[in-house]
């Protein structure tokens, strides 16, 4: 079986497949080795605790009185304070995106459980769900977190136990920081990106290890595009769109230190049984695209969703090279209805 799709990247099954990329690296010791503004400006806290404020600088201390000049030399200063050239106005300050539905799909509690197979074989289950919310800096953040358990049945060829989680913007729908853990036969690894809008800036931190070989750990600051999603939150951003028949839809991903972006194209409406009865749903195929190339066909990659405001994932298709894997929803529980209006945490030129 090809491993590397069964991994973390199962929590976007098709970019996995359509990309090719290879599985790396589970660190030990957490962030601890993370520069401290880092540690600090994307630290994780709950919602409901204030964000730590900056120190106060201290004040000015209060100028002497100038001494008076001659007058002869307040002329000259007058002719010259002419001559200057105007400063430079200041730069726009930066303004996050607001970019949320009307109907939020996203509630907290919801969780989907999809069982994955190989070939007719029970693989494992695929689980996504939405966590309590949390807050970085003075943004309100969403807690997604997705896992990935073989079955007994693959656990005699190879053990899978990965876990990935974001934390995505509840005004903008971005990534601010995205990590995942392997634990699988061959290997741990630890992943962290940490993504900077502003600064239009990503920190991407990776360690692998493997048996009988000394950790591999590398760490490396890259340009991105504003306002990406990870490779988790692509499927919630996926969600949020309106999905029109024939249409397509194109936007930034960052995953595994490198930028690229997702292009989903919404193929038909079909009715399906899934554990919530027999509904209608909507049907995209996504693509990679690297530097404008497009890098695999349609149809190599499928996701059915729910017709509805939920957007619930119910299938995920993926060729590979010998075979389809398969993911079917086989248990969905809907969380708990937000309240509205949004946050009143939220900086109100966002709102």
């Amino acid at each position: 079986m090809n491993r590397r799709h069964l991994s973390p990247l199962l929590t976007f099954i098709f970019l996995a497949a359509c990309s090719g990329k290879p599985v790396v690296q589970k660190v030990e010791g957490g962030t601890d080795s993370l520069p401290s503004d880092l540690r600090s400006k994307f630290e994780v806290v709950s919602s409901d605790t204030p964000a730590p404020k900056p120190s106060p600088s201290p004040a000015p201390k209060p100028s002497p009185s100038p001494t008076p000049e001659p007058r002869g030399k307040r002329k000259h200063q007058k002719r010259a304070s002419a001559k200057r050239v105007e400063k430079p106005k200041a730069a726009a300050p930066f303004v996050f995106l607001s970019r949320r539905p009307k109907a939020d799909p996203i509630w907290v509690g919801e969780k989907e459980t999809l069982e994955v197979t190989y070939i007719g074989l029970a693989a494992g289950d695929f689980t996504m769900e939405a966590l309590p919310p949390k807050k970085i800096g003075e943004r309100d953040v969403y807690h997604l977190k997705g896992t990935v358990k073989s079955s007994a049945v693959l656990n005699l060829f190879y053990r899978l136990d990965d876990m990935i989680e974001s934390f995505w913007d509840y005004e903008g729908l971005f990534s601010h920081r995205f990590h995942m853990t392997l634990d699988e036969t061959k290997q741990t690894r630890d992943v962290l990106e940490l993504f900077d809008p502003q600064a239009k800036k990503a920190f991407y931190w990776n360690r692998r290890n493997q048996p009988d070989k000394p950790p591999v750990e590398s760490k490396e600051y890259f340009d991105m595009v504003p306002f990406a999603q990870d490779s988790l939150t692509a499927v919630y951003y996926l969600r949020t769109l309106p999905l029109r028949d024939g249409e397509t839809y194109t936007f930034p991903v960052v995953s595994e230190g490198k930028g690229w972006d997702c292009v989903v194209t919404v193929m038909r409406r079909q009715m399906m049984d899934t554990p919530l009865g027999r509904v209608q749903t909507v049907v995209v195929a996504p693509q990679t695209r690297y530097n404008g190339v497009l890098k695999q066909e349609k149809g190599e990659g499928m996701i059915w969703l729910t017709d509805d405001d939920r957007r619930f994932v119910i299938r995920l298709e993926a060729k590979v090279k010998i075979g389809t894997i398969l993911a079917q929803a086989k248990k969905i529980e809907l969380g708990i209805k937000p309240a509205e209006p949004v946050p009143s945490s939220i900086p109100a030129q966002n709102q």
